[in-house]
């Protein structure tokens, strides 16, 4: 495991998604990209819930990101201490031992795979946006007169509410 540095960790987070896309976690990384990008887009239709959005995201991506690297150095620790002390279950007889997925006491670390159907669907949505906003101007002024940066913002929230609840239902 490559070890990473908290204070770089910090200072990439400063821009959104970069210190998760550092950590490893490339998808947790271009969604807040995404996040921040899609507030900064519609922080023009002088709307309030943008901006404010926007600084939640902002403060949320770097305390996770910081919570992460500490997480990531956690498990170093214990991976080494399991390894080398001779309380552990790989000293001194198997230097080199992995242990499978799922190992009493072995701390795994969780990947992400970025499904490229979503984004495919993000990438096809952003550009159908930003041909709204630059080829039809005039749509765009009655879509930004009828809230709708509020209105999609409102169901990107259902829509991922829903999408957490389902995935985590105990039911």
């Amino acid at each position: 495991m490559i070890k990473k540095r908290r204070w770089l960790t910090f200072f990439l987070a400063m821009i959104p998604g970069v210190g998760h896309m550092y950590l490893g976690y490339k998808k947790k990384g271009l969604e807040f990209m995404a996040g921040a990008s899609i507030c900064i887009i519609f922080i023009s239709s002088s709307s309030p819930e943008f901006s404010f959005a926007l600084a939640a995201l902002w403060f949320y991506q770097l305390f996770d990101a910081l919570q992460k690297v500490n997480w990531m150095k956690m498990v170093h620790a214990e991976h080494e201490r399991m390894m080398y002390q001779p309380d552990g279950y790989g000293a001194p007889w198997s230097m080199g031992f992995t242990p499978p997925p799922g190992y009493p006491g072995y701390p795994v670390l969780p990947e992400e795979d970025i499904n490229p159907v979503w984004m495919g669907i993000g990438c096809v949505a952003a550009g159908v946006l930003l041909m709204v906003i630059t080829v039809f101007p005039w749509l765009w002024r009655i879509l930004s007169d009828m809230n709708i940066g509020s209105i999609l913002l409102a169901l990107g929230l259902i829509g991922y509410g829903y999408m957490m609840l389902k995935k985590n239902s105990r039911v």
